[in-house]
C-alpha cells in the first residue's frame, strides 16, 4: 500500500523523468541511471530513472570536417553515427549560406543541426526547419552600404534568409583578391548595387574582400557601427582577406548558446572544433575546444591541437574530449 502522500515523477522535470524529452529523437540512445528517491512524508523510497543531460559537438565544416576535397573521411562519418547512437548532438557551424551549405551537405547526412552564415540561421537538418534567421533592418544596411561605399573597397551585400545566397555588389576597382571568383561562382544571383542605398531593404550580412593586409582590415572596420566583424581566410583561394559583417550579436557562438538552450544542453557539455578565425568566438564559448592540425600557428598556440582535416581530425577530437570512448573502433 502506498502512503498516500501524492508523490509521482510528474513532480520531476521531463528531463529527469524519463519522459519524452525535445533534444533529439526519440530512436537515439540515452544514457539513464537510477537514482533513489524519497516521498515527501519520508515513508517510503522509490527508485527514479534520470535522463543524464545531453551533450553536444559543434564543429566547422570548411578545413575542419570536410577535407581537401570537400567531403568527409569515411572515419569521420562513422563518428557521426556513432554519436547519434550515443546521444551526442551533432552540430555543424558554417560560414556558408544555406544554399552553399546544402551543396555539401545531403540531406542524409548524419548531422543534426547546421548553424549557417556564421551563425545568421539555424536549420534542424533532418526535417529542413528554420529555427532562426537573423538580419540587418533596412535602415541599418543602407547606413552600412554608405560607409562602405565611401571607402570604396569591394562588397556585397546579401539578401536576408532563406535566399542570402542571392546580392548585391560593388567593385570600384579590381584587386588582387578572389572577389571575381566569388562573383563567378554565384553569378545566377548576383547583380550589380545600384540606386539608393535605402532600396536594398533588409539584409542578413555583408563581405567584404580586400588583400590579405591587416592595417587596411582594421582602417575598414573602424567606422562601422554595430556589427560584429568576422575575420575569415578565404575559403576560394586561401589568401584573401574576407571581412565578413553582420548584425552585433551574431555569431556561432550565440547560435550554439542558442540552440544549446533549446535543447537543454548545458554549456559545460559542449565540444567545439574549428580551423580559422571565423571559429574564434566559438573556440572561447565552448568549455572544450580544439583546432585541427592545418588551423593558422596563433590558433595552434591558443587551443589544442588535433590531426588535419585531411587525417580525420574530428574523430580525434571526439576521442580525446571523451566525447567518443571506443578508441578501438576509432
Amino acid at each position: 500500500m502506498g502512503c498516500g502522500c501524492d508523490f509521482s515523477l510528474r513532480h520531476l522535470p521531463a528531463r529527469l523523468a524519463g519522459a519524452s524529452v525535445p533534444w533529439l529523437p526519440s530512436d537515439v540512445g540515452y544514457s539513464i541511471f537510477p537514482r533513489p528517491a524519497v516521498c515527501s512524508c519520508a515513508r517510503r523510497s522509490v527508485t527514479v530513472s534520470y535522463r543524464m543531460p545531453p551533450k553536444m559537438i559543434i564543429t566547422d565544416l570548411d578545413g575542419t570536417l570536410l577535407n581537401r576535397e570537400r567531403a568527409v573521411s569515411a572515419r569521420d562519418l562513422e563518428s557521426l553515427v556513432r554519436c547519434r547512437e550515443q546521444g551526442i548532438v551533432r552540430v555543424a557551424a558554417t560560414g556558408r549560406n544555406l544554399y552553399s551549405a546544402r551543396s555539401v551537405l545531403p540531406l542524409d547526412f548524419p548531422i543534426d543541426y547546421v548553424l549557417f552564415s556564421n551563425g545568421a540561421g539555424v536549420m534542424a537538418w533532418p526535417t529542413q526547419e528554420l529555427l532562426l534567421a537573423r538580419q540587418f533592418p533596412a535602415a541599418h544596411a543602407a547606413r552600412l552600404i554608405r560607409a562602405l561605399l565611401a571607402q570604396r573597397v569591394s562588397f556585397m551585400v546579401h539578401r536576408p534568409i532563406p535566399d542570402n545566397h542571392g546580392f548585391a555588389y560593388s567593385q570600384p576597382e579590381p584587386e588582387a583578391t578572389d572577389f571575381n571568383r566569388r562573383l563567378e561562382h554565384y553569378a545566377e544571383f548576383a547583380i550589380p548595387f545600384s540606386g539608393a542605398p535605402e532600396a536594398f531593404g533588409d539584409a542578413c550580412q555583408f563581405v567584404v574582400i580586400i588583400p590579405h593586409d591587416l592595417d587596411r582590415f582594421g582602417r575598414v572596420c573602424a567606422p562601422l557601427k554595430g556589427v560584429h566583424v568576422i575575420r575569415t581566410t578565404s575559403p576560394m583561394d586561401g589568401r584573401s582577406l574576407w571581412i565578413e559583417l553582420f548584425p552585433e550579436h551574431v555569431s556561432k557562438a550565440s547560435a550554439t548558446e542558442w540552440l544549446a538552450g533549446r535543447l537543454g544542453v548545458p554549456r559545460a557539455n559542449t565540444v567545439a572544433l574549428g580551423n580559422d578565425y571565423n571559429d574564434l568566438d566559438l573556440l572561447e564559448w565552448a568549455p572544450r575546444s580544439l583546432v585541427v592540425d592545418n588551423a593558422p600557428a596563433d590558433l595552434k598556440a591558443r587551443f589544442e591541437s588535433v590531426p588535419s582535416h585531411n587525417d580525420s581530425g574530428f574523430t580525434a577530437a571526439l576521442v580525446r574530449t571523451g566525447l567518443l570512448t571506443d578508441s578501438a573502433r576509432t
